[in-house]
């Protein structure tokens, strides 16, 4: 709900987080960063988003996307080992028929666990959150030495 009625901003999260003028739980700073969601689908949903700001994938210069990939990878590595997840959901919102609420092009990463979906999920339209964010963000910090290039 917090996300929902939020008052909506025209300036961009995501460079106002580069620029260290927002609170974020940052995992990695540089041309790319990775931060925690603060409205996850699930424990441990960073994102991956380039620091300058772009709104499309073929804005990209090579070396952003091949940073942005490795990272990407580098990721996965961390969630593995900080969070044992089962799979992964990974994707790219672009444009706002396609659910992209902010502009800034970024990825989703979001961990799956085998029993992330039980009687309020499917029941009720709830997620519900097994652990708070500051406590997975300990939990990620640790490993975040795996996302240096």
């Amino acid at each position: 709900m917090k996300w929902i009625k939020r008052k909506k901003e025209r300036s961009c999260p995501f460079c106002k987080i580069a620029k260290g003028e927002e609170k974020a739980f940052v995992l990695k700073r540089g041309n790319v960063f990775v931060i925690m969601n603060k409205f996850p689908y699930n424990t441990g949903h960073l994102m991956i988003f380039p620091k300058r700001h772009v709104k499309n994938l073929e804005e990209l210069k090579d070396e952003e996307m091949v940073e942005i990939l490795k990272t990407l990878k580098k990721c996965i590595i961390l969630l593995k080992k900080a969070l044992n997840p089962k799979g992964f959901n990974i994707g790219i919102n672009i444009g706002k028929v396609a659910s992209a609420s902010i502009k800034h092009l970024h990825i989703h990463i979001v961990p799956r666990f085998g029993s992330d979906a039980g009687f309020m999920e499917i029941f009720d339209s709830t997620k519900v959150m097994p652990e708070p964010l500051e406590k997975t963000y300990k939990k990620l910090k640790k490993f975040s030495n795996l996302l240096e290039c």
